[in-house]
């Protein structure tokens, strides 16, 4: 009785395993991404929320966002994995130098306003990066404008030498600002919440991304 009680789950759990894999499947599964947390080491990026560095947060996020990626099957590339000192020429080699899709770096703004928040996306070169900028940017505002006072920043062009000098479509993602006083808070007394829920929203534009027909352009130059 025994035995066969084990044939039958043995064959209940082959059988399952397709659908399980199937099911979840996503547009990101099986596709490669780089992802740069912004700063780190004697670069602290913005010091307004106070006892919590921009470094950190940026950190902080893309860890939640690999785990979202990893977990849907997709292979990350991070710049940075700890409080790391990196040049934009290190960031951008290290990227040209796998086989990554696309790069996503996440950056937190800063205002001398403390009332200012919302989001904003950069791009280098129009042809390479401009529409994987609105796609994440895009994500980002619909997910992240329903608290109060949150503005759409829209994106712009940024000269960053990591965003001209990747081969990859590349944008940053100035996600919230860390300036305003209650992302400040919301960061550092949420316990990871609001970190997560930016990190949701950048998956989100990823997911979007890679549901469009072919959305890496061939290799080249890209004006």
């Amino acid at each position: 009785m025994f035995k066969k009680i084990v044939l039958i789950f043995s064959l209940f759990t082959i059988f399952m395993l397709p659908q399980a894999a199937f099911a979840s499947a996503t547009s990101v599964t099986g596709h490669k991404i780089i992802i740069d947390a912004g700063h780190g080491g004697t670069d602290s990026g913005s010091t307004a929320c106070t006892d919590y560095p921009e470094k950190t947060a940026n950190l902080d996020i893309v860890t939640d966002l690999q785990g979202l990626l990893q977990a849907d099957g997709a292979t990350v590339y991070m710049t940075r994995i700890d409080d790391l000192t990196l040049s934009n020429a290190d960031r951008y080699n290290y990227a040209n130098n796998t086989d990554g899709e696309v790069l996503i770096s996440i950056h937190l703004n800063g205002s001398t306003n403390p009332a200012t928040d919302g989001t904003q996306g950069l791009y280098g070169k129009i042809g390479k990066d401009k529409a994987f900028t609105q796609a994440i940017h895009n994500a980002l505002w619909n997910g992240l404008s329903i608290a109060p006072n949150f503005t759409n920043f829209g994106v712009t062009n940024f000269a960053s030498g990591l965003l001209l000098k990747t081969t990859m479509p590349a944008t940053i993602q100035e996600t919230v600002f860390i300036s305003n006083s209650n992302e400040c808070n919301l960061l550092k007394t949420s316990g990871g919440v609001r970190q997560q829920e930016i990190a949701q929203n950048l998956y989100n534009g990823l997911l979007d991304w890679f549901l469009q027909p072919t959305p890496t352009p061939k290799p080249g130059k890209h004006k």
